[in-house]
């Protein structure tokens, strides 16, 4: 099955002095812009009641550079400026969107991650290891570390910062991917799993497979109160504030690098061995609010594996199915032919015996083969929506594509 996909890939770039100041200056008009707009659109609804829609946002940046004080907006990529206003329209759609539960936009802050895109007009020269953007003469260092033969079609490029000082360059393309068509019913030799998320664990599967869970923030956790507890003993505005804060913002990128590698690897085993993958659905806002476990529920990424798992599973033609979030799937037994339910089940209880069978379960084992039990159940074997935000798919027909070079945009 052949489709076209939006895919990003992120590399790491190498600017010299003269460019780090052409990119501050980037964020620094990226940002004055989408909070100017943003304080526009609040005031003329607070103190008016007019709604300014994105496009008339938009039309309003050619008006602000032409004012005096505002001249030196005309020195950054104007497409760039305009981008600024579309990631604040959708970024509106996110918050009337009742389903996603998003919060109203806020004022960016400068020192977090920065960014700006480039949608037109820039070059990915692969062979000489290069990316040039418009107002910028001079090449970027980059370091390709995958291949971009199969892109058919680059779309925009998006430049940022992240706190710790580097610098990447994610290029959105437009590309072609091979995979098998996911199945429409389950049968006996179908490779079907049901997983169970937990703190202890990462992961429990309904084969008995237990993935202990890595917990990176606790094990860096005295080196970052340490690096904290300096940080803040620094005067600000002082060079080793400046030089204290990276060493801290480091710690942190360091850590939230492994989790995603740690998430990457597991999600990709699981979709690479099982055709039908069975999850349960998990309110994790709603578990944040336990100031008990809000750490560690964070520290597992939970909601990042589970998206990763809808996606990879797309591609490699295999199915996600979440069953209902009040399934009582603890507190059933898994064993064949006996469905006794443990109403008094306890969180503490790792392990019960059922008086109905005799069968002692271990919790997180016969959670997992329920859940697996009730997903197989039911009536229709329909995957989860994928994430709108992970790639969009155009589906074509199987021909001959023709061969474009990719050195270039």
């Amino acid at each position: 099955m052949r489709e076209k996909v939006n895919k990003a890939y992120k590399f790491r770039i190498y600017p010299d002095d003269t460019q780090k100041a052409f990119f501050a200056k980037h964020f620094g008009c990226v940002r004055f812009v989408y909070n100017h707009l943003l304080a526009t659109r609040s005031n003329a609804y607070k103190n008016d009641g007019v709604a300014i829609s994105g496009l008339e946002c938009k039309k309003l940046i050619p008006v602000l550079k032409k004012q005096p004080e505002y001249t030196w907006l005309k020195e950054v990529n104007s497409q760039s400026l305009q981008e600024a206003a579309l990631n604040l329209e959708k970024s509106y759609k996110r918050f009337f969107d009742k389903s996603l539960k998003a919060a109203y936009p806020s004022f960016k802050k400068k020192g977090n991650r920065e960014s700006f895109c480039v949608p037109q007009h820039f070059t990915v020269d692969v062979q000489n290891n290069q990316i040039f953007i418009p107002k910028l003469k001079s090449g970027i260092k980059t370091v390709f570390h995958r291949s971009l033969k199969q892109v058919e079609k680059m779309c925009s490029i998006t430049i940022s910062m992240l706190p710790s000082g580097k610098y990447y360059a994610s290029v959105n393309v437009e590309e072609m991917v091979m995979h098998k068509k996911p199945i429409s019913k389950v049968v006996e030799s179908t490779r079907t799993i049901g997983i169970d998320l937990g703190i202890k664990d990462f992961l429990v599967e309904s084969n008995g497979r237990k993935i202990n869970a890595p917990k990176f923030l606790r094990e860096s956790e005295r080196k970052l109160a340490k690096a904290q507890r300096k940080l803040s003993r620094k005067q600000k505005g002082s060079l080793n504030r400046k030089k204290q804060r990276l060493r801290v913002a480091k710690l942190h990128e360091k850590v939230a690098n492994q989790r995603k590698n740690f998430l990457h690897q597991e999600s990709k085993r699981i979709v690479s061995e099982n055709q039908v993958i069975y999850l349960e659905t998990l309110n994790v806002k709603g578990m944040m609010k336990n100031r008990h476990l809000s750490k560690a529920i964070s520290d597992c990424g939970w909601s990042e594996f589970v998206r990763q798992l809808k996606y990879k599973a797309h591609w490699h033609g295999s199915i996600v199915v979440q069953i209902g979030q009040w399934e009582p799937s603890s507190k059933l037994c898994s064993t064949k032919g006996c469905d006794y339910k443990h109403d008094a089940l306890k969180l503490s209880d790792r392990k019960w015996t059922c008086p109905q069978c005799n069968t002692t379960h271990d919790r997180d084992i016969n959670a997992a083969k329920n859940i697996e039990k009730i997903g197989r159940e039911a009536p229709e074997l329909t995957s989860v929506k994928k994430t709108a935000s992970v790639f969009s798919i155009k589906k074509i027909q199987a021909a001959s594509l023709k061969q474009k070079s990719h050195a270039s945009s």
